[in-house]
C-alpha cells in the first residue's frame, strides 16, 4: 500500500463566505456528486482488491490492511450518501417554499 490519503472532503471553513448563487463554478452539486461517486467506486475496488489478496494467501497485505481499505470505502460512501441525502431535502425544502 501507498500510505492513506485524504478522500477529500471539503471542510466548512473553506466553504464560508462563498455565494451559494454567485457565479463561482467551483462548487456545482453535479461536479461534487460525481467526484464523491468517483471515489467511493475507487475505494470499493481497492477494498475488493485487498481483500482478494488476502484471501488468495498474498503475504504482502495483512488483515490490518484489508480492514483500513474497507473502513476507508464504507466512510466514502457514507459521505456520497449523505451528500445526495442533504441535496434531496434541500431541494424538497426549497419546493415548500412559498413565494
Amino acid at each position: 500500500m501507498n500510505g492513506i490519503k485524504p478522500i477529500g472532503i471539503p471542510s466548512l471553513e473553506s466553504l464560508e463566505g462563498r455565494s451559494i448563487t454567485g457565479p463561482d463554478k467551483t462548487h456545482d452539486i453535479g461536479g461534487s456528486f460525481t467526484k464523491a461517486l468517483g471515489e467511493a467506486r475507487g475505494l470499493e475496488n481497492q477494498a475488493t482488491d485487498a481483500g482478494e489478496k488476502f484471501a488468495n494467501g498474498d503475504t504482502s497485505i495483512g488483515i490490518h490492511e484489508v480492514m483500513i481499505t474497507t473502513e476507508k470505502a464504507n466512510i466514502a460512501v457514507r459521505y456520497a450518501t449523505t451528500l445526495k441525502n442533504k441535496a434531496i431535502e434541500a431541494y424538497k425544502e426549497l419546493m415548500n417554499t412559498q413565494v
